[in-house]
């Protein structure tokens, strides 16, 4: 639970330094946090998308300066959704391994590093001055479609690898 305790910290304090106008905006930092309280403690999955959904929607609405730099807050919804699945996963009636908090919680911050340092270059990728050509769209388009063929591919093995061990 103090996974999940974590998310809900994170996650209202990044709804607040996304807030554009924080007195007025009390409700649209607090629902998102609730909500991910309520999915944690019910358990459902499903209520804590929503509360990172709108999360990430408090961050793009407003307009004007932000407290956080884009990469920055990207990388605290994806602490704030990698912790609370991890707080799921503790609910389910499942045995264990000993000492496999630490690795994981590892795991989940080197992705939420690497993933901030990532989200940068987009950011700078987005932003070059480059001249729009067919040629450069076509690369595009078939970068997306490459990263989307790798995810499908993974989420596949994963299904198998999952399915196969029961």
């Amino acid at each position: 639970m103090t996974t999940g305790c974590l998310a809900v910290a994170i996650a209202a304090l990044a709804g607040t330094a996304a807030a554009a106008n924080p007195p007025a905006s009390l409700l649209a930092v607090a629902s998102p946090a609730v909500l991910l309280a309520a999915a944690l403690a019910a358990g459902h999955v499903t209520p804590a998308f929503v509360a990172v959904l709108l999360l990430g929607a408090i961050y793009l609405i407003p307009e004007g300066d932000r407290a956080l730099p884009a990469p920055i807050y990207a990388g605290t919804l994806l602490l704030t959704a990698e912790l609370a699945l991890w707080s799921l996963d503790e609910r389910k009636r499942a045995h264990i391994e000993p000492r496999t908090g630490m690795p994981r919680l590892r795991g989940v911050l080197v992705v939420a590093a690497v993933g901030v340092p990532a989200a940068w270059l987009v950011q700078l990728a987005s932003e070059a001055d480059i001249v729009r050509s067919p040629a450069w769209t076509a690369a595009g388009a078939a970068a997306i479609l490459a990263c989307v063929a790798i995810l499908t591919a993974l989420a596949r093995s994963h299904r198998l690898g999952v399915s196969g061990s029961r």
